[in-house]
Formats: C-alpha cells, structure tokens, sequence
C-alpha cells in the first residue's frame, strides 16, 4: 500500500500541472476574447498618399557585361489611419520596401527603417519615408525594364510595410501583433512636378 501511494502521488501532481496550465490557457483567451468584444477594434487602414523618386540612375558595369546597379532614393509620405475610438496603438519595428513591379517574387529595391512611434485613437498619422537604394545589384531583365520606364517617364512599385504592433487600452496592452501591408500599383513619376499630380494608393492590411 504504501508503495502505491508512492507512486501515485507523481500522477497527481502532474495532473494539477496540466489542469493549471489548460485553466491558464482558457483564461488567456477568455481575456482575448472578452478585449475584442468590448473594444471591437475596427480595421487599421493604410495608404501612400504622396510617392517621389529622385537620383534614380543605373550604372553598368566595365565591358558592358551583366550585373547592372542601381541608386535612387524614393520619397513616401505613408498615411496610417486608426478609425478606433478607445484603441491606441505602439508601433516598433516598422521597415518600409520598396519592390519592382508586384508580387512575392518581385525584386527589392530599397529599403528603409521607421523609428518606432505611438499612434492616439481615431487619428491619422503620416509616416515620411526615404528608402534609398546604394548601388543595389539589379537582375539584367530589371534593368532594361527600368530604362524603359525611365524613358516613358515613370516607374511602378511595389511598397510593403511590416511592423509590430501592441493595441493599448487604457494602461492594458494587448501582446504583439505582427503588421503587414502591401501597397500596389504605385506609379511614380519622373520629372520634378510629377509628385503634384501623385494619386494616393490604398493598401492591403493583414494582422496576424
């Protein structure tokens, strides 16, 4: 009997390990859930309401051989928008690209990091951006493309963001959240007073 009770007792404990960690769990969501009934956040909109490119210049290597580089510097004005009444939001990690063309594989540009920043309820904040591109390797097929659009004096891309995102609610704060949007087809013009006439483009907003 006692070599029993013995062993049962590992059972037991273990038993109560799990049990705490499913009422754990339960409660985590129970809170999720509870948060996203109340607050009823409603979607987070973006934009790219102004677009420039400048210096953009493509230089060949010695020979006339392939491997084309490429340098520019691409000017965006990103509006995000938070429509939500009592949801406010902290933004780290934010990293703007710019790709060519459109779609997963489409080749990447230039790049550029947004410092982090808090965003107040039912607000619009505008996020300036200069993504450069410092003698960026460009396949050959890009760069005849780009000579092309240079020509008909513009340039369409791709702009993604990707950012981590906390909803706050009073002093609560939600856990990370990971941002992602896809703004396309940005048509850029060329010539200076092309950035005038730039219309805004909406984006595509997932949070997972």
């Amino acid at each position: 009997m006692p070599a029993t009770t013995a062993s049962a007792r590992p059972v037991a404990v273990l038993r109560c390990i799990v049990a705490a960690l499913v009422v754990t769990v339960l409660l985590a969501g129970l809170v999720v859930l509870v948060f996203w009934l109340v607050v009823r956040p409603k979607p987070i909109e973006y934009s790219v309401a102004r677009a420039a490119v400048r210096h953009l210049n493509l230089t060949a290597p010695p020979g006339g051989g392939g491997g084309a580089t490429l340098n520019a510097s691409f000017y965006l004005t990103l509006a995000a928008d938070n429509p939500n009444r009592r949801v406010s939001m902290r933004y780290s990690s934010v990293v703007v690209y710019v790709h060519y063309g459109a779609g997963e594989v489409a080749p990447q540009l230039a790049v550029a990091d947004v410092p982090d920043f808090r965003q107040p309820s039912r607000n619009e904040t505008l996020i300036q951006v200069r993504a450069v591109a410092r003698s960026a390797p460009v396949a050959d097929w890009v760069a005849r493309e780009l000579e092309h659009d240079r020509s008909d004096g513009e340039v369409g891309v791709e702009v993604r963001v990707t950012a981590v995102v906390h909803f706050l609610v009073g002093g609560v704060k939600s856990r990370h959240y990971n941002m992602r949007a896809v703004c396309s087809p940005v048509v850029i013009g060329l010539s200076p007073s092309s950035a005038k006439s730039f219309r805004g483009v909406p984006c595509d907003v997932a949070i997972s």
